[in-house]
């Protein structure tokens, strides 16, 4: 592992889950002691982002839901340590992780990196909802162009009174029967 310059401090991401039924204040407490924790160890906070109450994907210490916050910050050897006994510690921290980002972190490449990310992902969604719309459009349109089902009564569930003229729909049974029973001619004679 190669020596940081000496501008440039090691740039780090910790995700933690908190229980949900912690309170606002109690949640301000958590995210303060990290701050404190990361100007202690002569770093800045890049990045802090609250992503709300989630579903887990799997129960962590009888939880099903969690609250979510990201964090991306730079400091000395040590702070992520010093981080992470913190949030080990503290009763209603239910999972933590911390990932090593650079050894020689830039804040402002960071930030103009995941700007041109999440504009890319908003292009991406922009295209995704422009082809549901001209696939309903479509499916609008092919179903304009059947016209009206003539076997359908404007009235669902009542079907239309047969009229004198038409004659009564008779199986292929029936026929098949009356068929044979001319062929054989009549019956006990």
């Amino acid at each position: 592992m190669q020596n940081p310059s000496p501008g440039l401090l090691p740039g780090y991401e910790t995700t933690f889950i908190t229980k949900p039924e912690l309170s606002d204040d109690g949640l301000k407490a958590v995210n303060d002691r990290i701050i404190s924790i990361v100007q202690s160890f002569g770093g800045d906070i890049v990045l802090a982002e609250d992503w709300g109450k989630r579903k887990l994907a799997y129960r962590i210490s009888k939880e099903t839901r969690g609250h979510y916050t990201y964090v991306v910050y730079t400091g000395k050897p040590g702070v992520v340590t010093e981080i992470e006994r913190n949030l080990r510690i503290h009763e209603h921290v239910i999972r933590f992780l911390t990932v090593n980002l650079d050894v020689e972190f830039e804040a402002e490449e960071f930030k103009k990196r995941r700007a041109d990310i999440r504009a890319a992902a908003k292009r991406r969604e922009a295209e995704r909802e422009a082809r549901r719309e001209e696939r309903e459009r479509e499916r609008d349109r092919e179903r304009s162009e059947r016209g009206d089902r003539g076997d359908r009564h404007e009235k669902r569930g009542r079907r239309p009174q047969q009229s004198e003229q038409e004659p009564a729909a008779v199986s292929t049974a029936t026929v098949a029967v009356a068929v044979e029973a001319e062929k054989t001619g009549p019956q006990g004679e």
